[in-house]
């Protein structure tokens, strides 16, 4: 049976834009197609501020197919080898953000010119919203291979200058207007700021994480009476926020620390990305087979059993520790949990420290952990042209460095305090970068 997605359209708008009449402006500035840069192949264009949690989410998902996944040369791709990691792109975001309740199934939006003989053909559209909305039309898939084949006949559309738009609507739908509800913040949220026309956290998550929620915080926090959900799993792309240097929020760990080495970066009014084609900066938890709990989980497990449930603490009672390898779904028999015991707490206080906890049941994370890289090449991306050297939006790339506490107490001077320096700082507190001739990228 079809969905009709055209009578919920009404809905989904106000989700989108509010409950009151649709900014012209903000509109506007939201109508525009997937462009690659003519300085940087695989670089997308943003002609205007609003935009970018599409045009961003996009981009990291390029730039992972580029570095990881294809391992291409990208200063030396043609237009249409672009053009299919586009779509590539797109795939990969509808897979993610598929709603998981009811059947597997796909929207995909695109817009035609009303039929001669419809009553929308006769009636001359009022505006530029009106015009969109009449040849706004909805195809129901129900297949992966289907999708891709939609997508690939339809190329020409994302590059118009609905294309933004028509994926949006894709995914809001694919995703599904129950999940949507759920996930938002409260009634009086919507996924594009009706004032500025920036995309919501919310519809951050969404593209990242394929989660719809306003959280940047691991799991599910209680409050009062109120149950809040953040970030469930970790993504293949990250986020870091300037708004957690200036002491507004925090992303938790899996936003942090992504399964690729990218992140949406997010300063007050744009978000931009940032790369390295180093992967030994991140640590891939689905790459776990050997036990269920990755190191993070136990971690916050740790904290939760920790006395008065504060990270900050570094121990928990010897008298939990079965509770914790069972929450962990760490098998132990009676012998072997007083071995661990004794092993832990030999002198017999009656505590167990959090660091010889984990390197006893997680040695080769630790390991790794403790060996990470302390000098990567970062490569960062910003769509608008005026945000760009000389106008020409091409990736910025820089050489960073990780200071020990000792380097970074001998330093003189004030150092680097850009925006993106700040930012990073929120991951990496003693980062340090030297960008290629000496042009630090915006974040705005």
């Amino acid at each position: 049976m079809s969905y009709s997605y055209q009578a919920h359209l009404s809905d989904l708008n106000k989700l989108i834009w509010g409950k009151g009449p649709i900014s012209s402006e903000i509109f506007q500035r939201w109508c525009q197609g997937f462009h690659f840069s003519s300085d940087e192949p695989s670089a997308l264009i943003q002609s205007s501020g609003g935009p970018c949690a599409i045009l961003a989410t996009v981009q990291a998902v390029i730039l992972r197919e580029i570095l990881f996944e294809e391992k291409l040369d990208m200063s030396n791709l043609e237009e249409d080898r672009c053009i299919d990691l586009l779509i590539d792109s797109i795939l990969d975001i509808m897979l993610l953000v598929v709603g998981e309740d009811g059947p597997m199934c796909y929207c995909w939006a695109h817009w035609s010119e009303p039929d001669d003989s419809s009553d929308e053909a006769r009636t001359e559209p009022e505006s530029g919203t009106e015009k969109f909305f009449q040849g706004l039309k909805f195809i129901h898939i129900t297949s992966q291979d289907e999708l891709h084949g939609v997508i690939m006949s339809l190329t020409p559309q994302l590059q118009s200058s609905y294309g933004v738009l028509c994926f949006l609507y894709s995914v809001l739908f694919t995703h599904g207007m129950l999940a949507l509800r759920k996930g938002m913040g409260d009634e009086s949220e919507t996924l594009i700021d009706p004032t500025h026309g920036h995309a919501s956290q919310s519809l951050i998550n969404l593209l990242l994480t394929g989660q719809m929620t306003p959280n940047l915080f691991d799991g599910v926090r209680s409050i009062s009476d109120y149950s809040l959900t953040g970030i469930l799993k970790q993504p293949k792309t990250g986020f870091l926020t300037l708004f957690e240097a200036l002491h507004y929020c925090e992303a938790g760990w899996y936003l942090k620390n992504p399964s690729y080495p990218i992140w949406v970066l997010g300063s007050e009014t744009h978000l931009t990305v940032l790369a390295s084609p180093q992967p030994e900066l991140v640590s891939d938890e689905s790459s776990h087979t050997d036990q269920k709990a990755t190191l993070h989980q136990a971690e916050l497990e740790f904290a939760r059993l920790s006395v008065g449930q504060d990270p900050d603490t570094g121990f928990i009672q010897s008298e939990r520790l079965a509770e914790l390898l069972q929450n962990l779904q760490i098998s132990y028999t009676d012998q072997s949990l007083n071995g661990v015991k004794q092993k832990l707490d030999p002198e017999d206080l009656g505590v167990i420290l959090k660091e010889p906890f984990l390197l006893h049941f997680f040695p080769k994370e630790m390991s790794k952990r403790c060996s990470q890289i302390s000098n990567f090449k970062l490569i960062h991306y910003n769509g608008l042209q005026k945000s760009n050297p000389n106008g020409q939006v091409r990736y910025q790339t820089g050489e960073a460095r990780i200071l020990d506490p000792t380097e970074e107490l001998a330093e003189i001077g004030t150092g680097d305090i850009s925006p993106i320096q700040r930012c990073l700082q929120t991951k990496w507190p003693t980062i340090r970068i030297k960008w290629e001739n000496d042009q630090t990228p915006s974040l705005n």
